[in-house]
């Protein structure tokens, strides 16, 4: 069963994606398609020349290194014809796969790059940038796992070259604990043996290997093709040189989409001061800003393994060296490229089509059923304004509620008479007087509290069993997805998760969408 919600009861703070995903005219504005033109997005790209079998070459070595399938290597090797073109996602090398939405952002890449074949008439393969470039260590570094009490525990690790990227991440002992201790803390089901055989590292990988090879394994029969920027340095050379020479245009070109953006009424995420540079892998292996970028030319050109790119350049790159019709985004993301395409022009690139990631809650039949015998839904639960005192009240007989509820109102209007008369004596008893009052209040709500929970117990249901729902649903206060990975719902919901997933995937990026998983058979 699908139960679908409005994007702006999950997403409330984030207006630009709110915009673009219903059409608005100031969001699409931003970028150089709306979400739709992938006809005019291939024609532009037929007119690029781009080193394709330098790409194939090094992406055919990479994933056969990582044990990658045959649809996907062969979707590398097709990637030399000239009629071939990609969908693209990406994200960082989270612990054992990151957050859910990195998988549900692959599923829609899958999804959407399989459509477009069939509209188009063309080859479209998938590909996933595991961004391991990246150095922010604390992003990256646990995951979250539900406790026997209902409650969310968090599981990390540390690892004493924090500064570094995390392309030079050994599994570590650290690692090893943590993958241990994530197995153990799941909640025994049917599936706890499966999931040490899918994600069990080998003796032989690095932290990146390790988890390019699990999305390589996990989307192998979708022909999945696996992008790290080290495959891309490189070829990327004459892009490098490019944003050096070019930091001052590309600073202008920054502020210009700044303006633009503050224009249509929304709030720019990217600084123009700081944003467009590249970043140098120095001789202790830590990533550093380029400050001086005339005075690394020599060096980018001689060692381009020891560069890369910011969050602002980092597309550009990609869209320079492969041919991609769409980038698949979450809305965080959609809100920097809102910024990228006076940079697009700048550099005579077409910007690709902008495509809303899925987004999903998923629980199971017995939760759907609880949710139903609490007389809520799962939309009001996902809302911050949810009371969990509102949905034990609306459980109660009505004549209950209204008793309560007078006595409430009662209690005030029979003291208000003595507040003058009190305050005519000495004003300083209306202070206990407002004291008295207040007391009165809060016994009656004890009351209240025991006698609504005692109507949940005649119900069969606990105030627990509904703070344990939330946590599923809103754990941590936050969307399911930007929480659990993927063990924990393959520990749910079965080994055909992500199978069952694509089949179902609707591309629908208008709504948020309540997943009832039934049985896996």
């Amino acid at each position: 069963m699908i139960e679908r919600v409005d994007l702006s009861l999950v997403y409330p703070e984030n207006k630009l994606y709110l915009d673009y995903v219903t059409g608005a005219a100031s969001a699409v504005s931003l970028f150089s398609h709306s979400p739709g033109q992938f006809a005019q997005a291939l024609a532009k790209r037929r007119t690029v020349d781009y080193p394709r079998a330098t790409i194939s070459n090094l992406l055919y070595k990479y994933n056969a290194g990582i044990d990658a399938s045959d649809a996907s290597l062969a979707n590398i090797t097709a990637l030399k014809d000239r009629s071939t073109f990609c969908v693209i996602g990406g994200q960082q090398v989270g612990f054992l796969g990151g957050p859910v939405y990195t998988t549900y952002k692959i599923v829609t890449t899958i999804r959407l790059a399989a459509s477009l074949e069939e509209r188009l008439g063309v080859k479209v393969v998938p590909m996933f940038w595991l961004a391991d470039e990246d150095h922010d260590f604390t992003e990256i570094n646990h995951a979250y796992v539900a406790k026997d009490d209902g409650e969310v525990g968090k599981i990390s690790f540390d690892w004493e070259g924090r500064g570094r990227q995390i392309a030079d991440l050994p599994i570590n002992d650290e690692i090893r604990n943590a993958y241990t201790s994530y197995l153990q803390a799941l909640l025994a089901s049917p599936y706890n043996t499966q999931i040490e055989d899918i994600f069990a590292p080998k003796p032989e990988e690095d932290y990146t290997t390790w988890h390019a090879r699990l999305f390589a394994q996990i989307f192998s029969r979708w022909g999945l093709i696996i992008v790290t920027p080290s495959v891309l340095r490189a070829p990327g050379r004459a892009f490098f040189c490019a944003a050096l020479e070019r930091c001052a245009e590309i600073r202008a070109a920054l502020t210009e989409a700044a303006v633009k953006v503050r224009a249509a009424g929304y709030s720019p995420v990217l600084s123009p001061e700081r944003a467009g540079v590249l970043y140098v892998i120095d001789d202790a292996g830590r990533r550093v800003r380029v400050s001086d970028s005339l005075s690394h030319l020599h060096m980018v050109t001689e060692h381009p393994e020891r560069y890369s790119t910011d969050v602002a350049l980092r597309p550009l790159l990609a869209d320079t060296l492969l041919p991609v019709i769409a980038s698949v985004l979450g809305p965080g993301e959609i809100a920097y490229q809102a910024m990228l395409k006076p940079l697009y022009h700048l550099f005579s690139l077409p910007q690709p089509i902008i495509f809303p990631r899925e987004s999903f809650t998923v629980i199971t039949r017995a939760e759907a059923d609880l949710i139903a015998r609490f007389v809520t839904s799962a939309s009001a639960l996902l809302s911050d304004e949810f009371s969990s005192t509102e949905a034990k009240r609306a459980l109660a007989p009505l004549d209950l509620q209204k008793g309560f509820a007078n006595t409430r109102e009662a209690i005030t209007a029979d003291l208000a008479p003595l507040f003058p008369l009190v305050e005519a004596l000495d004003p300083g008893l209306v202070r206990s007087c407002e004291g008295t009052r207040l007391a009165a209040l809060r016994a009656l709500a004890q009351l209240e509290d025991r006698a609504l929970r005692a109507n949940l117990a005649k119900r069969g249901l606990s105030l627990r069993a509904l703070q344990q729902l939330r946590n599923t649903i809103l754990p941590r206060g936050r969307l399911q997805e930007r929480v659990f990975p993927l063990p924990y719902f393959i520990n749910r919901h079965g080994p055909r998760f992500v199978e069952r997933l694509v089949a179902m995937a609707e591309l629908d990026n208008t709504h948020h969408r309540m997943l009832t998983w039934e049985d896996d058979d």
